[in-house]
């Protein structure tokens, strides 16, 4: 039923950082243009595991391409289950100091934090992981400053992040 999606997910094992990002892009509509994403992506044996092990990459044309994968899986709670307890708010929390100064890779990294938000006590680690601090700065990147507001607004929602905004 998913035969390209699996050829596309598949990809993300190569060794090669242009075939991980391609497929990752590839895949980010995938997602987004079905309506059984969440029953696809869990049908994905290991799938969520490897892209939350995928942003622990050195490439920054991957872990933009992961961040844009992870905001598409995690509109699906169950898959939002899964990328928590497989870890993504302690790898994104650190991403988010690691790459600052980057507008590009900082844009991706903040949608998939404000994505991640929305379950559990995300939203309530991200603030204890001094998350909160880094998006203050204004970017002059118009989709980055985007996603620093929604990051912020989510955030918001747990009154002690507001102690440090």
């Amino acid at each position: 039923k998913y035969d390209g999606v699996r050829l596309l997910w598949s990809l993300l094992k190569s060794p090669n950082p242009q075939v991980q990002s391609s497929a990752a892009w590839a895949i980010c509509p995938c997602i987004d243009n079905n309506k059984d994403a969440g029953e696809m992506v869990r049908s994905l044996v290991g799938g969520l595991e490897l892209i939350v092990s995928l942003l622990k990459s050195d490439n920054r044309e991957v872990l933009a391409s992961i961040c844009s994968a992870v905001a598409n899986i995690a509109k699906d709670e169950q898959n939002l289950a899964v990328l928590t307890d497989h870890g993504v708010v302690p790898i994104l929390s650190k991403l988010v100091v690691a790459h600052a100064g980057d507008d590009y890779v900082k844009g991706h990294i903040a949608d998939a934090i404000g994505r991640c938000c929305i379950w559990g006590n995300n939203r309530k680690e991200f603030g204890a992981r001094d998350v909160v601090k880094a998006p203050r700065e204004v970017s002059q990147n118009q989709k980055t400053h985007l996603f620093t507001k929604l990051q912020l607004w989510l955030f918001s929602i747990y009154l002690w992040n507001l102690r440090i905004v």
